[in-house]
């Protein structure tokens, strides 16, 4: 098998050479042997599980965290000619035979599940029946609690890991620290792994931070020359809606992303296709994206940690050609971070009052655990209870790493229903539209995009839910979810109190957690010392000698902005003055006004008249 590695990588990838870590990698699974590999961003680390998977005969199951990138590679390996199936989102159980079965008999060699879809009995008992190759783990971190993104699903994983007996496993993630790595290996129960850990370093990306009191000129200088694909970082999907809106005011070709963003295929689609270059978009935005000549990275406001950081830099320079990395700093910066990390941890008032809301909007009783999983809006349930999205949001995000629940997000809220009549007596647009354009929604239930339909037939959303329940309550429609953009699965028997106490505790550790995260950014942003240098030390990787190209190696290099202003003041009193007349009275040595006068000239701040005599513009 060994041998033809390079036959399979010349056959699927067109490519004649592996990336540093993938042959190690492939190796190892080869061997049947477990395996962590760290590979930085854009370091092709599916590459890694794929290839070893299509020489072996069997099944290859995958365990990935996000519906968009579990989809994303499965589009991906069906372009490749490979057989691969995601098992994610809502579906019945009936469904998931059929699927499974599918899969069993249908020469599948990929797998994909969510972590929450492998803990299912069913699953785990039919996987457990099937010639299985491969276990691969991706976006390993969320298994770990001290990582940025920690996912208490993940830890559940070895449940179907055991199951499968004796599987080599192969974890995968482009961040994590030395801590990160060790949990994960132990959760994971990983048996004397091999260890392959590239350099975090990306050569071709210049990083830079600025510290600035003006961010959208700074953005818009950083997007020069206009029509460079590019990506900006904003805080808040508001803030990501008006930046976009300031930057195409000033002549510059922009979208937005995130994750209530309407007609997200399209956005994408255009920013791939370059006739938008520049996506302004929350940190939703990135994963499974793969745009190899994207130029720059701008972060407009800082990120909550450093693994976030360097994730979303990565996105930039993936074809190996000059990228720019930007973090936009200004003064109160530190307390902005501050106050949005802790926004993220309610209070234990919103915690108690959403979770009794939570059980009574799915009429859990005192000492009951529903064994289903639960379709769930996030907008309606707020609004039928007055309760804040965002607060709700991070409680359900609290309440999911206390192992309450689950919460399991779509990419887009879905509906499905089916209508029982041809000819429904009450007169409706939505029902005209329905009826007109989804085929066969009178024969069997129909997935549908309400948000889409909505737009589509001119319906408001609110007045189309309306008319779906009134459908219902008529007995013209049954509706199997209504615009649920979620799941959500219980773990544990309702008893408020004491269900909740073990989370109630933990809100003091996640604030010392989030402390830590944002100290380490703030520190990198303010650092007088080398960035990239500080930037790998982060993640364990030592950086003998300055980079040279990072914003504070290049700024030790220029003329201080002291002697600029010393140059601009005293130039502007004089018609022309030369070298050595500005050296007179000068607190700086002929060198750095040297320097400084040539740089302004490049920068048209001021024309040599005549040899050695300079002007101010």
């Amino acid at each position: 098998m060994k041998n033809n590695i390079y036959d399979v990588l010349k056959r699927h990838w067109n490519v004649s050479e592996f990336r540093p870590g993938q042959k190690e990698a492939i190796t190892a699974i080869l061997d049947a042997k477990d395996c962590l590999v760290v590979l930085p961003t854009g370091g092709g680390k599916s590459l890694c599980y794929q290839l070893p998977a299509l020489t072996k005969p069997g099944l290859c199951v995958v365990i990935s965290p996000l519906i968009a990138l579990m989809s994303d590679q499965v589009e991906s390996l069906k372009k490749k000619g490979v057989r691969a199936m995601n098992l994610s989102g809502p579906m019945r159980e009936d469904d998931l035979v059929t699927a499974l079965d599918n899969c069993k008999f249908g020469y599948y060699k990929f797998l994909y599940l969510s972590p929450e879809r492998a803990q299912h009995p069913l699953v785990q008992d039919r996987l457990s029946e099937m010639q299985v190759n491969l276990l691969a783990i991706d976006e390993a971190h969320c298994i770990s609690e001290w990582g940025h993104d920690f996912r208490p699903a993940y830890r559940e994983v070895i449940g179907l890991k055991n199951k499968l007996y004796n599987m080599p496993t192969i974890a995968l993630t482009a961040t994590a620290t030395k801590r990160v790595k060790e949990d994960i290996c132990k959760v994971l129960e990983l048996e004397q792994p091999i260890q392959i850990t590239d350099s975090f370093d990306r050569k071709n990306i210049e990083i830079r931070v600025l510290k600035t009191a003006d961010k959208l000129d700074a953005i818009s200088d950083a997007l020069a020359p206009k029509g460079t694909p590019a990506i900006v970082y904003a805080g808040t999907r508001k803030s990501a809606e008006l930046l976009s809106n300031h930057l195409n005011n000033m002549g510059h070709q922009t979208s937005y992303f995130h994750g209530g963003a309407l007609t997200k295929e399209k956005r994408i689609s255009n920013w791939m296709q370059e006739k938008i270059p520049v996506m302004v978009a929350t940190s939703a935005f990135g994963m499974g994206i793969d745009k190899a000549n994207v130029q720059r990275v701008v972060h407009a406001t800082l990120p909550f940690s450093m693994e976030q950081y360097y994730q979303e830099i990565g996105r930039c320079g993936r074809d190996g050609g000059a990228a720019k990395a930007i973090l936009l700093v200004e003064e109160g910066d530190d307390q902005k971070l501050w106050n949005s990390a802790t926004i993220s941890i309610p209070s234990a008032a919103a915690i108690k009052k959403t979770y009794k809301h939570l059980c009574h909007y799915f009429d859990i009783a005192y000492g009951e655990k529903p064994d289903d999983i639960l379709v769930f809006n996030h907008a309606l349930f707020c609004e039928r209870y007055g309760l804040k999205l965002r607060t709700t949001y991070h409680v359900l995000k609290v309440l999911e790493r206390g192992q309450l629940l689950t919460l399991i997000q779509y990419d887009r809220p879905k509906t499905t229903l089916k209508l029982l009549h041809n000819h429904i007596k009450q007169t409706h647009v939505l029902v005209d539209y329905l009826l007109r354009n989804i085929g066969g929604i009178t024969d069997r239930f129909q997935d549908i995009s309400l948000d889409s339909i909505t737009i589509k037939s001119g319906v408001g959303l609110s007045n189309a839910i309306a008319c779906l329940k009134q459908l219902e309550k008529q007995g013209d429609a049954e509706i199997q979810q209504l615009h649920a953009d979620s799941e959500i699965v219980f773990h544990v028997p309702r008893e408020d109190n004491i269900s909740l106490m073990p989370v109630l505790h933990q809100l003091n550790a996640l604030t010392e957690e989030k402390k830590r995260l944002t100290a380490a950014v703030w520190q990198y942003a303010t650092v007088a010392t080398c960035y990239r240098k500080k930037l790998l030390g982060y993640f364990g990787e030592t950086y003998k000698n300055n980079c040279g190209t990072c914003s504070n190696c290049t700024d030790k290099k220029r003329p201080t902005t002291k002697i600029i202003r010393y140059l601009k003041e005293t130039l502007s009193s004089e018609d022309a003055l030369s070298l050595e007349q500005l050296c007179v009275a000068a607190p700086f040595d002929r060198i750095q006004l040297a320097v400084a006068l040539d740089e302004m000239c490049a920068e048209e701040m001021v024309i040599q008249e005549i040899p050695n005599e300079y002007k101010l513009i």
